[in-house]
């Protein structure tokens, strides 16, 4: 069995990505569109396949597979297969086929054949060895990036359900991870024509937002009244009823389902729209997965897909009386894929070595790039800002203090970067969460917000339950709570018409820095928590390198930046 087994996962669809994982472990990860700044960038990831390596410190040269995302034959989904080298007689069809399988096959090799021959060119050129190449479907790897990372034992059972718009033609799955290995249940899987992801994106692009902002449907929905609308929001979609681990559109094609939704809605508030959608989205949630956990007796659950973005709906989960923990996957939609495919790799690439599966719990997720004081200081000068910059040793203390002292927002850019979609400390924007004017300014000159979406809270894992209603370790930003009567610490950084909040809990093990900074504050104020959400401008990625957060400050409405142990404040 050979030592230090190196994968490279690759995910070449929108929000594309890599990650490379040795022995089990994520050593890196990172999404092409924070160093393009393209948001939900496509195509094949280059500069992230290059920046892995480099955050890893390890050669090109050491990789043992490439995991791929998707590809797979779609009609006849098999999760997991191998593709050994660019041989062209790798497929078996002969052109005297004439049913609809050969004429699959012919259109699967081609679409591989020029897959690979892409990421030959990439690899080539890097000196990554292609001798060894996976394709993972979709599925698998979302279900990969949920099982493996979940905190579980590898001899528990785990019930692994993924849920998003579609990918490989499905759109939902459940299996059974155990040992290591994870088992697709039989009749579990949604096919995309009737996907509860696609029905709550059509609903989000039917009010006139982008297809990838379902999240403010589910901000807007508490403003809204279900009842106006609900009966017209049911006739859209349902568990299947011939098979209730599956969903059942019932408006036809997805193609058409605009003008449909244009005539099932027409006269109803986009207010009430989305209260209705999510009401009926977690009640088809819930129903799902209360199916399949009576179905398997499986308790413990570990979820990933872009459903699983939706933190409303993961906080009616995790009440289920069915459930007895949850584990939702801190990057669930498809920035999250490469890690997955890379985890799904190595443990395939383990077994042919005649090892056995690893599965390492995930215990933070910060795998991104890093830069040293050096290279800040070069930045900075650059910039001819140097001068006006203050190298502070202890720059985190010095950073809750001014938090505390004034009402200043502040960028923070601190060690490696976020996996994820989420600001988590180190490429966060910060400020006083009491104080609700600052919620006008960040969203007026900095984010651009829609007025109705709200921040979120940073809490000292000591002050959960001072904060949270039946509040638990959440560090990723993926679960919703109730909020406490000491809420008022908190209004900046809440749901202002329900009071809900989606935060990020922290303590020494996760993330020690970011806590002595809300320590600091803590000390100076009482308050056990500080404002949070991702440093960048409206429509940029969030910021990836020095060049990208002084640019940032330079242009919004931020008074303090804090880059590495450089201060800088404006004039």
């Amino acid at each position: 069995m050979k030592k230090n087994l190196t994968v490279l996962g690759i995910h070449n669809f929108h929000d594309s990505g890599a990650a490379l994982v040795r022995n089990g472990k994520i050593l890196a990860a990172i999404g092409e569109e924070r160093i393009t700044n393209q948001k939900h960038v496509s195509g094949y990831p280059l500069k992230s396949i290059e920046e892995v390596y480099k955050i890893a410190k390890i050669d090109p040269s050491e990789t043992d597979a490439i995991a791929v995302v998707g590809t797979v034959d779609i009609r006849h989904p098999k999760p997991f297969e191998r593709f050994p080298n660019f041989s062209d007689s790798m497929l078996d069809w002969s052109w005297s086929t004439s049913n609809q399988k050969g004429l699959d096959a012919v259109y699967l090799y081609h679409e591989r054949i020029q897959k690979l021959e892409g990421i030959k060119k990439i690899l080539t050129s890097l000196n990554i060895p292609t001798s060894e190449v996976f394709f993972i479907e979709h599925h698998l790897a979302h279900a990969s990036s949920a099982y493996y990372l979940s905190p579980w034992k590898s001899d528990e059972e785990v019930l692994v359900l993924t849920a998003d718009g579609r990918g490989d033609g499905i759109s939902s799955t459940a299996s059974i991870g155990k040992n290591g290995e994870i088992n697709r249940i039989k009749n579990s899987e949604t096919n995309q024509e009737n996907s509860l992801g696609e029905f709550y994106s059509s609903i989000t692009k039917y009010l006139g937002m982008d297809w990838y902002d379902a999240f403010k449907v589910m901000g807007l929905a508490p403003y809204g009244k279900s009842e106006n609308c609900i009966n017209e929001i049911k006739k859209i979609i349902n568990i299947d009823p011939d098979n209730n681990m599956c969903f059942k559109q019932n408006l036809g094609s997805m193609g058409s389902m605009q003008n449909k939704l244009t005539q099932l809605l027409r006269g109803k508030r986009f207010d009430n729209i989305a209260a209705a959608t999510q009401l009926w989205f977690e009640k088809l949630f819930i129903s799902w997965v209360e199916n399949i956990v009576e179905k398997t007796d499986v308790r413990k659950i570990a979820c990933a897909g872009g459903v699983f973005g939706n933190v409303k709906a993961n906080k009616s989960i995790l009440q289920l009386d069915c459930i007895d923990d949850a584990f939702f996957c801190p990057a669930a939609s498809d920035e999250g894929l490469a890690v997955g495919a890379a985890l799904s790799g190595y443990n395939e690439l383990e077994l042919q070595n005649g090892g056995k599966p690893i599965k390492v719990p995930l215990l933070s997720n910060y795998f991104g790039s890093s830069f040293t004081n050096d290279q800040i200081k070069t930045s900075l000068s650059e910039h001819n800002l140097l001068e006006k910059s203050e190298f502070i040793e202890d720059i985190d203390s010095e950073v809750g203090e001014i938090l505390a002292k004034s009402n200043n927002i502040i960028g923070r850019f601190s060690g490696q970067m976020e996996w994820g979609p989420r600001g988590l400390g180190n490429r966060s924007i910060i400020a006083d969460p009491s104080n609700s004017d600052l919620v006008r300014r960040i969203n007026k000159a900095i984010k651009m917000r829609d007025f109705w979406m709200p921040f979120g809270p940073s809490i000292l894992a000591s002050r959960i339950d001072d904060y949270l209603v039946d509040g638990r370790i959440a560090p990723y930003m993926v679960l919703a709570f109730e909020t406490t009567e000491k809420r008022n610490d908190l209004m900046a950084a809440i749901h202002p018409y329900d009071f809900t909040c989606r935060p990020q809990t922290v303590n020494s093990t996760y993330n020690a820095e970011y806590e002595k900074v809300i320590q600091t504050f803590e000390s100076k104020t009482g308050n056990g928590a500080i404002l949070n959400t991702s440093f960048n401008l409206h429509g940029d990625a969030i910021v990836w390198n020095p060049e990208a957060a002084i640019r940032t400050f330079q242009n919004s409405d931020l008074d303090v930046l804090a880059l590495g142990n450089y201060l800088l404040k404006k004039d």
